[in-house]
């Protein structure tokens, strides 16, 4: 193999590596898509509002979110979640989040 056959194929394989993290990159926006139409279905309008809020400041904390609601809703365990419970799940998302986080004091 010449010089000019490998610099083919290294452009082969880096094309097709972009392909398939694009694709997977689709994939995985097509699934938080759902995710989020799913927990919509759950929401009452308040709780809608609150939640583009929150979707806007903290995505990752939304995704979360919503995948708790679907959860919840396809279990049968909520029927509606207002923005009260949303406030209540938004409480409990902040408490985990304290109690995981650990309190490490560097002496100087």
């Amino acid at each position: 193999m010449d010089e000019d056959e490998l610099e083919k194929l290294r452009e082969q394989k880096k094309e097709e590596m972009q392909e398939q993290q694009q694709s997977e990159e689709e994939a995985l926006e097509d699934q938080r898509d759902q995710v989020k139409q799913e927990a919509s279905k759950y929401l009452t309008k308040d709780a809608k509002e609150r939640m583009g809020n929150i979707r806007v400041a903290q995505p990752d904390l939304a995704s979360s979110i919503e995948m708790q609601i679907a959860r919840l809703g396809r279990s049968g365990r909520v029927e509606k979640v207002t923005d009260d419970q949303l406030k209540d799940i938004l409480k409990s998302f902040q408490s985990e989040k304290e109690k995981n986080s650990s309190d490490i004091k560097f002496r100087r």
